[in-house]
């Protein structure tokens, strides 16, 4: 296929890496579908923990997984 002067100018290879990233997940829909479900659970899992992490560790010594143990020991 010919191209005008002003594209061919513009138009650059390619790089390999954006090609098999593209070849693999995006090139048909079900990969694609299965590679954005896959990265939505991922995200959700890797989301959830650092939240619990950080809530964790602002409220620490108020959560009862912290105090128990204080309470336990007055009921025996």
């Amino acid at each position: 296929m010919v191209q005008p002067a002003w594209v061919q100018g513009r138009l650059k290879p390619e790089p390999p890496f954006s090609r098999f990233i593209y070849n693999t997940f995006f090139k048909h829909a079900s990969t694609y579908m299965a590679t954005v479900i896959s990265v939505a659970f991922v995200a959700g899992v890797t989301y959830d923990y650092a939240m619990t992490a950080f809530w964790e560790s602002c409220n620490r010594g108020k959560l009862w997984k912290h105090i128990k143990d204080k309470y336990k020991a007055e009921e025996e």
